[in-house]
């Protein structure tokens, strides 16, 4: 069964690949025909815009989560009826977490659209009123963090440093129950995995209908792009050493 499922998937992506090799080659062709080349320069204000509302959105709910984990977290310490304490236990973990990811979103996208903008400002030369902005991200990021590590300390009991090693989060994640670690396990394996398998080589298809349509080679991202594979790949050495003596 593993063998024809592996059969499957090796022929689905011959035809995929082909099926794309003849796609690009007709899209070349038109885009050839037409003159079409995309004008990057033009998308650079609208791509750090997007990415800073992203952030702002995000910020907010990062503070609408937190809030409501420390809402249910009051109540459970409160309530003395069982049925109602393990609502309030699994809403304060819950919003927890939900308040961590869209942290780490808005960190991610007030970055982009900071850099974005100091490329556009140091390499265009023009200045524009979102690098100003990211100035204020950054700074409503940083008091998100605190917010973050204050409702952490709280609910779970455990203190973070602001700037955090990888011990310090190990630690914390050591500080979850055995079920909750299973599941973090399992799901940080299925995004190794997906990245590996399907996220980067996706982006490097992505990177060349980009080069087809800037009519330049992106190089630079092309190597970026096999750093980090290389990189998530590699760094399964230690792992292996460690518990395989």
């Amino acid at each position: 069964m593993k063998k024809k499922r592996g059969l499957l998937l090796f022929l689905a992506a011959v035809v995929f690949g082909g099926f794309l090799g003849m796609f690009i080659g007709i899209f070349k062709a038109r885009a050839e025909s037409h003159g079409i080349m995309l004008d990057v320069k033009v998308l650079i204000p609208w791509i750090s815009a997007i990415c800073l509302l992203i952030g702002f959105i995000s910020i907010l709910l990062t503070f609408n989560f937190l809030k409501k984990s420390r809402k249910f977290h009051s109540l459970y310490q409160e309530e003395m009826d069982d049925d109602l304490n393990e609502t309030y236990y699994v809403q304060m973990y819950r919003n927890l977490e939900f308040g961590t990811i869209a942290f780490n979103i808005a960190s991610v996208a007030i970055l982009l659209a900071f850099f974005i903008s100091v490329s556009e400002e140091i390499v265009l030369n023009r200045s524009n009123l979102t690098l100003s902005l990211s100035f204020l991200a950054l700074v409503l990021v940083f008091n998100a963090q605190k917010y973050l590590y204050k409702t952490i300390s709280i609910v779970r009991q455990f203190d973070l440093a602001f700037f955090s090693t990888p011990k310090d989060v190990l630690d914390y994640i050591n500080s979850y129950d055995e079920g909750e670690r299973q599941a973090n396990l399992e799901q940080s394996f299925r995004i190794l995995f997906q990245l590996n398998n399907y996220v980067l080589p996706g982006l490097y298809i992505l990177i060349d209908l980009f080069s087809l349509l800037t009519g330049e080679i992106q190089l630079l991202a092309l190597l970026l792009v096999g750093a980090i594979h290389i990189y998530i790949n590699v760094m399964q050495l230690p792992m292996v050493k460690r518990y395989f003596k």
